[in-house]
């Protein structure tokens, strides 16, 4: 019999849009709240919207505890919420947690008693100049949106996420496995403790270790074991194997904790020269860029949906996943060591360029403000921290990552930004000493050198060749596509050459996700809603020798057809089904044809993220290329059954099972309507460049000026071109369709009109000339008017002979 009780309480709760302290009491009447489950988001449904609603929103949830608890250690784990959380039981406060992507846990123990308990829980997603992200092209939707448990334990017991399991020596023939425990005593007297730890594989003990310590009251202690695996059965993605780490505490010889870790056996090195090292031979890294959120549901995630999106990625013969740009789940990372994906797991350390707006996530990835700078810098070394205790025993990640692209931060504060840096990383080694600290877009500004692996993006795989340090390119592609798209990898610049010394390569993006940053939230191989586009096919067939599918076209539509990856399901908040509606001609073929499609739920407890019936169509690109998809989950056990209805076809339907928990008897919820508002972007008071450290790529550069100089913002950088044969061109990336109203072109001396055009283009295929015109400046030239419908890509082409350019800018 197990001595350590936990269990999710996801299932029924309350929930309420703005700031209700008296929620807290016992007594109050929550009746006009909404029924929601956990994981749940303040912005549900929520559709790729740039805009969402920032404020409070408050949960009610009622708890039972058992006689048999009481005098025991009782706490809870959230394992994220976004992003400023008060924790109240029975109307007392019983803590905060600052920080929206990491675990954490609240001890409960004195403020329970037997029988029903009340939860609330006060949290608000207000932008914050003190607090991590300060600045991000995701969407920053509020609310408890990961798992919630109860953890019951004795009063002497294994510390909260605290073992820590490292190998070393690793090899075919053995591995030094080192196991650190820590054990909490919470007892009023000394626990004279005995740790035994059992080695796992695949249910057979594999080996014991057997240590001894007295624990004063009201401390802890960390036990430290050694003991020599014997032709160890390595993690590989290829063939991930786990073992099963079993802590028993004693206390005089009576078991009081039981406590369970899966751990994996590997080796990792990251070599200059060499690149990347798996169990000591080279391994060739290419994979994608992962955001979190799902399509209705945001970023309230099942483990159901985080297993779809690793086997997504896994399918199409990837072997990697970069976890931009902040910790994700635990659940996540579990799922990489499941089914064998590297991974890079990032804090949520931020830039994103463009205005530095005090007041929204388009700000200054490091504060400008002096009064804010120790409180923020707090702020990310406590995530750093918790990012590590709680997933520093998953074999598949291979480095914590300090950031993405911290350049984006004000002139006056970059020296700031890269001190800080370094003490993440020294802060990095200090928790985790098996793994290397990397630096996620380092491209711009000296942030490349000040960790163990430089993460170079967008035009940094071109800038930086041999660059003398570990790197990656853990950017690359950036292709707006909606389904079903380019039959194309979206390489850029030489990334799909390998040189040996480069690590691997990560595309930019795997999946569409929620942006504040105009369509820059359509760069993905699959789509918003789990359905891949024919990138994903790309990649499937040139690493798996995958043929793609034969493309759909019109035809005459006669019916609709739905499956489901999971028909049974359970209801714990942890799963859902991945429903697909396509529409078929008579011999069962799908067809292309554009429809207006609805699914319903007419029976059971199954939800949507819009509630009981959902609508597709190719106008808010949910229905294209024929195909329609979302997950549906629930909360309530039985039988759901959905129907899919369209104009002129014959409907279908699908029956799925629900299991565990209540039983759905026909129970009428109080849905949660969209949310009541939302913020949108402040406006800008005053014009800005937003070319600023922006990505620019060339067709040739002489050694020393290279094309980054034109958006670097600096005094005496410029670019040359290698040579003067003719039509050399250079050409800044907005990464992402932008509006502004005017461009200048700075260059190197004295230049003729005549001698070069300007063109743009929103997909780097098609571009358009625009009208310049001389400058009163004799080394400028200005094009007065952009496109009103914004543009990404700015291209300077020289006609006859070459210049040297010293600045691209473009204002709003």
């Amino acid at each position: 019999m197990t001595k350590r009780h936990q269990a999710l309480i996801n299932n029924d709760w309350t929930f309420m849009y703005g700031d209700i302290a008296e929620g807290k009491e016992v007594l109050f009447d929550d009746s006009s709240w909404y029924d929601i489950g956990i994981p749940h988001s303040f912005g549900i449904p929520y559709f790729m919207e740039n805009e969402f609603y920032v404020g409070y929103g408050c949960y009610r949830k009622h708890f039972v505890i058992q006689q048999e608890w009481l005098g025991k250690s009782i706490s809870l784990d959230f394992q994220g919420a976004f992003q400023d959380a008060d924790i109240y039981v029975n109307g007392q406060w019983a803590g905060n947690h600052k920080g929206g992507y990491t675990a954490f846990h609240i001890d409960i123990t004195e403020l329970v008693h037997e029988g029903n308990n009340l939860l609330f829980v006060r949290l608000n997603n207000l932008w914050n100049p003190r607090l991590a992200p300060r600045a991000g092209e995701h969407v920053f939707n509020g609310g408890i949106y990961r798992d919630v448990s109860l953890i019951v334990t004795e009063r002497v017991h294994v510390a909260w996420y605290g073992t820590f399991v490292t190998s070393s020596d690793v090899s075919a023939e053995s591995a030094a496995l080192k196991v650190k425990t820590e054990v909490v005593n919470e007892e009023v007297r000394t626990a004279d403790c005995l740790l035994v730890s059992v080695v796992e594989y695949q249910g057979t003990d594999i080996c014991e270790m057997r240590s001894r310590h007295s624990i004063a009251p009201g401390q802890s202690f960390e036990f430290s074991q050694q003991q020599l695996l014997v032709e160890p059965m390595l993690w590989h993605p290829d063939s991930p194997n786990l073992y099963q780490l079993k802590s028993y505490v004693y206390v005089d010889d009576v078991l009081k904790d039981e406590y369970e870790t899966n751990f994996g056996v590997r080796s990792i090195a990251f070599d200059a020269k060499e690149g990347f090292f798996l169990n000591g031979e080279h391994y060739d890294i290419i994979g994608a860029n992962v955001h979190q959120d799902h399509a209705g549901w945001g970023d309230a995630v099942t483990r159901a949906g985080m297993a779809r999106d690793v086997k997504l990625i896994k399918d199409c013969g990837m072997n990697f996943i970069r976890g931009s740009h902040y910790p994700h789940h635990t659940h996540f990372s579990a799922e990489c060591d499941k089914q064998g994906l590297l991974f890079w797991s990032e804090l949520c350390f931020w830039g994103i360029g463009g205005a530095n707006t005090e007041g929204y996530w388009a700000s200054s990835a490091y504060p400008i403000h002096d009064e804010d700078k120790e409180e923020f810098e707090a702020s990310c070394m406590r995530a750093l921290q918790e990012m590590i205790r709680t997933n520093r025993n998953h074999p598949s990640i291979i480095t914590w990552s300090m950031s993405n692209e911290p350049f984006f931060s004000d002139a006056e504060v970059m020296d700031d930004a890269r001190a800080f840096i370094v003490r993440l990383v020294e802060e990095s080694h200090r928790l985790d000493a098996s793994r290397p600290a990397s630096v996620g877009g380092a491209q711009r500004q000296g942030f490349d050198v000040l960790g163990d692996i430089a993460g170079y993006n967008g035009d940094g795989a071109s800038l930086y060749i041999d660059p003398g340090v570990p790197s990656f390119v853990s950017e690359y592609g950036s292709v707006i596509a909606v389904r079903p798209g380019e039959y194309a990898p979206g390489y850029t610049d030489g990334v799909e050459r390998n040189p040996r010394w480069r690590s691997g390569k990560a595309l930019w993006c795997g999946f569409h996700h929620g942006s504040i940053a105009s369509n820059m939230g359509y760069m993905g191989m699959i789509d918003y809603y789990r359905l891949p586009l024919n990138a994903w096919y790309w990649y499937r067939n040139e690493l798996l020798d995958i043929a793609p599918p034969q493309p759909a076209s019109e035809g005459t539509a006669y019916t609709l057809r739905l499956t489901a990856d999971r028909h049974v399901i359970a209801t714990d908040g942890t799963d859902d089904t991945h429903i697909i509606v396509e529409v078929i001609d008579r011999e069962g073929k799908r067809i292309s044809n554009p429809l207006q499609v609805e699914l319903e739920i007419t029976h059971g407890g199954g939800l949507f993220p819009t509630g009981k019936s959902i609508r597709f169509s190719p106008e808010n690109n949910s229905y294209l290329d024929g195909m329609g998809a979302i997950e549906m989950r629930s909360y309530y056990a039985g039988t759901i059954k959905v129907e899919a209805r369209a104009e002129g076809v014959r409907p279908a339907e699908i029956s799925i099972e629900a299991v565990g928990g209540t039983l759905w008897s026909g129970q009428s919820l109080r849905l949660q309507p969209s949310p009541p508002s939302v913020m949108k972007a402040p406006a800008h008071g005053s014009s800005y460049n937003i070319a600023r450290s922006r990505p620019v790529f060339c067709s040739s550069y002489e050694a020393g000026h290279p094309a980054m100089n034109v958006t670097d913002d600096l005094a005496d950088t410029y670019w040359k071109p290698s040579n003067e044969a003719e039509g050399q061109w250079i050409m800044v990336d907005l990464e992402g369709c932008k509006k502004a109203e005017h461009a200048v072109i700075t260059f190197i001396g004295t230049i003729a009109l005549s001698l070069q055009e300007v063109f743009y283009s929103l997909d780097g295929k098609a571009f358009f000339l625009l009208e310049a015109s001389k400058h009163e400046e004799t080394n400028k030239i200005i094009i007065a008017e952009l496109p009103s419908e914004g543009l990404r890509y700015l291209k300077v082409v020289f006609k006859e002979a070459y210049a040297a350019i010293k600045q691209i800018e473009m204002y709003t």
